[in-house]
């Protein structure tokens, strides 16, 4: 039974804010007591319904002596400061991925929690879905052989409605929209599922947003492994969420709330099994957080850090450089 409950406070509480809002609730070893958005009516409504301070500014937020972390679900572009302001104050930080918007930024991040025994978690939470443990667990069992290319796509039409945040269409603070943004997830849920990318290849276009935003982007990964990744994803086109592991003996179909594995007999269809994960909800963000507290009460290392965190965005870091100059690009050049 856990007896305390650390304290926390919360910056950025829309959206995907709320997410994070509920599985601080529902963690049990977490306590939101205060939080801070820029959108008064929606930080008034918080504070009212968690019991908790409303804050004026980040920096009354991070320097309140009251909390004992902070957990950052705002723009990308401000990640870095934030980080900074949070490490001057003591606080153990919970950050949205992407870490950054660049990997010198998420160098720099990762250098100031450094050596502080603060906890710093990146929130890579794709990954902790049951589906995608339950991947893994075939993975380490080989049951569909050795593993030949990996087939991706991650995308939402967020940039044909109303509401999207101005700086989420400017590409000076949201480069390469939709695999920031999206893409990055299933980035970071390859490299922990088969293992580490080595180069990377991109193409994008701006098809239908303002701003010139590059809407639409298609990748392909070379894992040091050998094996290829195809990666796309739009942020103008319908909802779209797979991601399929090929190998030898069978395939792994991973959607969000299902599992199906093919298996194959001397390369012939054999038979096809699927698992249910329906029932998932919110679990695998209430598990994040979750971690997040255990690992500040024991003075852990959380499964997906800095150094996870850095890797993910050098990956998409890479794609903006090879759409720009129209070339491969080798991760270590950048890390």
């Amino acid at each position: 039974m856990i007896e305390k409950k650390l304290r926390v406070g919360q910056a950025g509480i829309a959206n995907h804010g709320r997410t994070i809002l509920n599985a601080i609730r529902d963690s049990g070893n977490l306590r939101l007591v205060s939080c801070y958005d820029i959108n008064t009516a929606a930080s008034e409504q918080v504070a009212r319904e968690f019991s908790a301070s409303m804050k004026s500014s980040y920096d009354d937020l991070v320097n309140d002596p009251g909390i004992d972390a902070v957990a950052l679900v705002t723009p990308n572009h401000l990640h870095a400061e934030q980080v900074e302001k949070a490490v001057k104050a003591k606080k153990h930080i919970f950050v949205e991925k992407p870490i950054g918007n660049t990997v010198s930024e998420a160098r720099e991040m990762i250098a100031r929690v450094e050596g502080t025994g603060l906890v710093f978690m990146v929130g890579h939470n794709t990954r902790r879905r049951l589906v995608f443990r339950r991947a893994k667990e075939l993975l380490k069992q080989q049951k569909i052989g050795q593993i030949v290319a990996v087939e991706a796509n991650l995308s939402r039409p967020a940039g044909l409605q109303l509401g999207l945040p101005a700086w989420k269409a400017d590409p000076k603070t949201c480069p390469l929209l939709p695999m920031i943004q999206l893409g990055i997830h299933f980035v970071d849920t390859v490299e922990y599922l088969i293992g580490p990318v080595a180069r990377v290849s991109c193409f994008a276009a701006n098809i239908a947003m303002p701003n010139q935003a590059l809407d639409s982007t298609a990748a392909i990964l070379q894992l040091v492994s050998g094996v290829p990744v195809a990666l796309t994803s739009y942020y103008v086109s319908a909802d779209a969420y797979f991601l399929r592991i090929y190998g030898t003996k069978g395939t792994i179909h991973c959607y969000p709330l299902k599992l199906q594995l093919d298996f194959l007999e001397n390369g012939n269809f054999k038979e096809s099994i699927q698992e249910d994960y329906g029932s998932e909800g919110a679990g695998s963000y209430i598990l994040q957080m979750r971690e997040f507290g255990e690992c500040i009460l024991r003075g852990q290392r959380t499964e997906t850090g800095g150094t996870e965190g850095l890797r993910a965005l050098a990956i998409i870091e890479a794609m903006v450089k090879s759409v720009e100059h129209h070339t491969v690009v080798e991760l270590r050049d950048l890390l």
